[in-house]
């Protein structure tokens, strides 16, 4: 068979398996890594300056660390949020426990809950209101249309029997809402932020203003799966000053980071890595290290989040840059099945170099043992013919000076061997033509030389 036609049959026949094995690791990368996921995504939150801005910003400050964009879309709050996500405007937001619905579980997924929002019920202080049926009849701010303030405030009221029907129940701003209160100009306001917000602080150092203590709070919890119940001790807010002056048990919801089921995977990682690093240290409510957690979730946790909140991070993540890790851990999808290929290619191909070698050093061997074994009986043309032959063997074997270096040893000894012979057939050629130049002359005092014989490999 041609030279050519032969390497290129070795050729074809190792890059089809290796070209499969490739088409393999692609195939298993788009099915279980998938593509790298987008730098740039959104995120919806409250109003600007308030609690779920805020923490949007410090997202966005760690995101840019790691080469992401997060565009930051305010908003009325956790009900805008989640009709957002269910049109896909937004990838992911804060939303408020209570303000999903049940239906909203076949769209969206919760990948952690990230704080408490308590809820402040604040009331003019002349008013002495301990439960939130005592509000039946007053003037009371309940959120703002679209936020999550409004949505649970509305539930919670109705439960105690406070409706628009027999209460004035408007839907303010929080500032709107804080400025009438100081005014006088309604009797309660309810809001579900965080303790942060420069509000509560306002609101708790107003001497017209008390914050209420929920004497049924236990109640509302036992009800209400994603309410939990929390206590501002007296002077947790300002030591010095004793703010507040008494303790206060609160009902809280629980912020929860939401997105859509088909988030990318590699956005839950990230994402809930920042909120560890936000969130992990607790605040006035949180021990440190309780959030990010998969509990007083309202939404199902997605499995991605599941995991790492499980886990943790992957290890080369750990270890890596997250871009570094994310193309490091395609290619050994892909390189996986393309290595498992290769590996008895390899082995079968080294196998194949090793017989072959030793077939053609087998073949030169044995002319060498054929023309010993007829050494004693070669004419002296015969002899030149042979001498030449070896010299034609002897540059056959010069040019396969390429092999690798384990055979070369072989090489050289069967020149050394082939050196052997061709002496004892020059040696032989120049008695064989004494012998006929010395015409018939009787024989010789010296004994006759017996030829080694080289031994066959």
């Amino acid at each position: 068979m041609n030279k050519v036609l032969r390497r290129a049959i070795l050729a074809v026949a190792i890059a089809l398996p290796v070209l499969l094995a490739l088409t393999v690791g692609v195939a298993a990368v788009n099915r279980f890594a998938g593509p790298l996921p987008p730098r740039t995504f959104s995120m919806s939150t409250g109003r600007e300056g308030g609690a779920y801005h805020q923490f949007a910003l410090e997202y966005r400050r760690l995101l840019a660390r790691q080469g992401f964009t997060l565009v930051i879309e305010p908003g009325p709050g956790s009900v805008e949020t989640v009709r957002r996500l269910r049109r896909g405007e937004v990838t992911v937001g804060f939303v408020q426990g209570g303000t999903a619905a049940d239906s909203d579980a076949e769209q969206l997924v919760s990948l952690a809950s990230v704080f408490y929002e308590p809820l402040w019920i604040f009331h003019r202080r002349a008013l002495r209101v301990t439960s939130l049926g005592e509000l039946r009849g007053r003037r009371v701010a309940a959120g703002e249309e679209g936020s999550g303030t409004r949505a649970l405030a509305l539930q919670l009221l109705a439960a105690s029997r406070v409706t628009p029907q027999n209460t004035d129940v408007l839907a303010l701003t929080n500032d709107d809402a804080e400025a009438r209160l100081r005014d006088g100009r309604i009797d309660a306001a309810l809001f579900v932020i965080s303790p942060r917000a420069p509000i509560v602080d306002r609101l708790l150092r107003h001497p017209a203003v008390e914050l209420m203590s929920e004497r049924r709070h236990r109640a509302y919890t036992s009800h209400y799966g994603y309410l939990t119940g929390v206590t501002l001790g007296e002077g947790m807010v300002d030591l010095a000053r004793d703010v507040p002056g008494e303790d206060k048990a609160l009902l809280a919801t629980t912020a929860a980071l939401v997105a859509r089921n088909d988030i990318h995977p590699d956005l839950v990682r990230v994402l809930l890595g920042v909120a560890h690093k936000v969130h992990h240290s607790g605040g006035l409510f949180e021990r440190e290290g309780a959030f990010p957690a998969g509990t007083n979730l309202q939404l199902p946790l997605s499995e991605d989040a599941r995991r790492y909140l499980r886990d943790g991070p992957p290890w080369l993540e750990r270890i890596l840059p997250f871009w570094v890790a994310g193309i490091v851990d395609r290619l050994v999808i892909i390189l996986l099945p393309v290595v498992t290929v290769l590996v008895p290619i390899t082995v079968v191909g080294a196998t194949l170099l090793d017989r072959h070698v030793r077939r053609r050093i087998g073949r030169w061997y044995r002319t060498l043992r054929d023309l010993e074994r007829r050494l004693e009986t070669l004419s002296p043309d015969d002899l030149d013919r042979e001498i030449e032959r070896l010299h034609v063997v002897e540059r056959q074997i010069t040019r396969r000076s390429r092999l690798p270096l384990e055979y070369m040893k072989q090489l050289y000894d069967l020149k050394v061997h082939i050196d052997l012979i061709r002496a004892r057939l020059a040696e032989r050629r120049r008695t064989g033509r004494a012998s006929s130049g010395a015409d018939g002359a009787g024989p010789t005092d010296a004994p006759a030389r017996t030829p080694r014989r080289l031994a066959a490999p």
